[in-house]
């Protein structure tokens, strides 16, 4: 590995910071509480307890998406700096915040970072890039069973009334439509129009931001996108341009976000991988625990600007109602790949290799390497799914988070 991409030391230690032990996790007999911690060695102490790698500081940059809901827990690293208690002291880690998918495999492929969060599609597209990079799928960032945070459909306001999901992209037949092409929402999108029998005049490649500006103007008849862009830009908890006519729910859609990293950091610094994997461990749970919903609001302000404290709420844990129902789960915090995960990527990886965006459908050897993610968790003492969170409605959820005094009726919703 070249040098300027193996990790250096810091030009300056960090002063250390002290964390105080984490003072709530839920345990459910089920599991699937918002916020169910599976967490047998760490049930009310601090995850990072004696979990702190030893050796010499190092120095590198990662890749996270604070303009996708599901990787939010991204900007809670960067922000409180959990990834401190697990790597060597004195390290440094810089983040970048891409704002697609495609454009973290360009930081991994140019060094600039060593590793990533994407979303399905690019994170499969990254493993096929090896005549650039070696580049390695290692963990999952979420999995929304319903695709809640990646398969936002969207029409304009002035659109008719429909009576679910699939009605509303009948409607789309010989009208324009737009989302961001070779991402998870391109991917959802084509598949279930051609599901439903529906060929729209055109199908534009649009950024979100350029989505956003259409709809507003009524460029566009419908969209897909990701939250938090779908909440911002909806009737529900936003700016009242668009609703929200459909998620992955009706089709039984599972969308998913995918941790890369390039295969010679990996191979060089197995353990710092793997300590990093923990502090993502740590950081997940912490994200999606009720009683820290109104911090990450606050977090979320900082990094993912133009959005309404409303609209970002309603992003991280608001349930889509009828009669375009998005599911009864916001998101599960999986971690490693499960049967679902792989079929979905399965289903992904066969849309690719049609439209020749991958060269062939099987994966390559080791594309997919979650052995040290695995190997974190067991050392962590938790289990897959590490949580998962329900989509709550917005008239019962979005008041009591605001209500520092009502915080166990705030959590009670999640039960």
């Amino acid at each position: 590995m070249s040098s300027d991409k193996t990790p250096k030391r810091p030009r300056s230690h960090l002063r250390n910071k002290e964390y105080s032990r984490r003072q709530f996790m839920v345990r459910t007999a089920g599991g699937l509480a918002g916020a169910a911690m599976a967490s047998r060695g760490f049930p009310w102490g601090d995850l990072a307890y004696g979990q702190q790698l030893k050796g010499d500081p190092v120095e590198f940059n990662v890749a996270i998406r604070p303009d996708w809901t599901q990787g939010w827990f991204g900007m809670i690293n960067q922000e409180k700096g959990i990834w401190r208690k697990y790597l060597p002291e004195g390290s440094e880690v810089t983040f970048s915040h891409p704002i697609q998918g495609g454009i973290v495999t360009n930081e991994l492929i140019a060094g600039k970072s060593l590793i990533g969060h994407n979303g399905d599609a690019p994170g499969l597209i990254a493993t096929y890039k090896r005549n650039r990079v070696d580049i390695r799928a290692i963990g999952l960032i979420g999995s929304s069973p319903s695709g809640y945070h990646c398969y936002q459909v969207l029409v304009r306001t002035d659109a008719p009334e429909f009576s679910d999901s699939k009605e509303a992209l009948r409607w789309m037949a010989d009208k324009v439509v737009a989302t961001p092409k070779g991402s998870c929402s391109d991917r959802f999108f084509q598949d279930v129009l051609k599901r439903e029998g529906v060929e729209p005049a055109e199908y534009l490649n649009q950024p979100i931001g350029v989505i956003t500006t259409n709809l507003r103007a009524k460029k566009i008849d419908a969209a897909c996108t990701w939250d938090p862009q779908g909440a911002a830009v909806s009737t529900l908890a936003g700016e009242g341009i668009a609703r929200v006519v459909a998620t992955g729910y009706p089709w039984g859609e599972r969308d998913s976000g995918t941790i890369v990293c390039r295969k010679d950091f990996m191979d060089e610094n197995p353990d710092l991988v793997k300590a990093w994997l923990k502090a993502e461990i740590e950081t997940q749970m912490w994200y999606y625990d009720p009683r820290n919903h109104a911090e990450v609001l606050q977090i979320a302000q900082k990094y993912v600007k133009g959005f309404s404290h409303q609209a970002l709420w309603f992003s991280l844990a608001g349930l889509i109602p009828e009669p375009y129902y998005g599911g009864p789960i916001r998101d599960e915090k999986v971690f490693v790949w499960n049967d679902e995960v792989h079929h979905l990527q399965e289903i992904v990886r066969d849309y690719l290799a049609k439209n020749k965006i991958i060269p062939h459908k099987e994966l390559l050897p080791g594309a997919i390497d979650d052995s040290l993610a695995r190997e974190a968790m067991k050392e962590m003492g938790v289990e897959s799914p590490l949580i998962t969170l329900k989509a709550v409605p917005m008239d019962q959820g979005y008041p009591l988070v605001q209500d520092a005094k009502r915080v166990e009726e705030y959590v009670a919703l999640f039960a």
